[in-house]
């Protein structure tokens, strides 16, 4: 469907933004202890202010096109991964799609920490 919105004009391909969001889960909260790393995780993070959040749950890190504004990108992922161990993938992702030759990204501090 991307490829089909790149060809029509609706996604332009030439500058992507990266960037995550938490996604709170509605099952049970488990303690740290005793998260399987299958389900919803603990997850943390710091806010412009320097005042840590959590969360139980999950993340989704998005690649959108910044000129239609729909993602062209993205994986859901357990809350305690780290957002510098995603950044990269979306990359590839992105690449492997085949059809957006030069792209500029935008990217988080963090989010391409490798």
């Amino acid at each position: 469907m991307v490829k089909q919105c790149y060809d029509e004009g609706i996604v332009v391909g030439e500058i992507v933004a990266i960037d995550s969001t938490a996604i709170d889960a509605y099952e049970r909260k488990k303690p740290k202890s005793r998260q399987n790393n299958e389900n919803a995780t603990w997850g943390a993070k710091f806010d412009s202010f320097g005042n840590k959040l959590t969360w139980f749950g999950y993340k989704i890190h998005l690649a959108v096109d910044a000129y239609s504004e729909l993602p062209v990108a993205l994986e859901v992922i357990l809350a305690h991964v780290n957002d510098g161990d995603m950044g990269p993938s979306l990359v590839e992702n992105i690449a492997f799609q085949g059809f957006m030759d030069k792209v500029n990204f935008i990217v988080e501090v963090g989010v391409m920490t490798n």
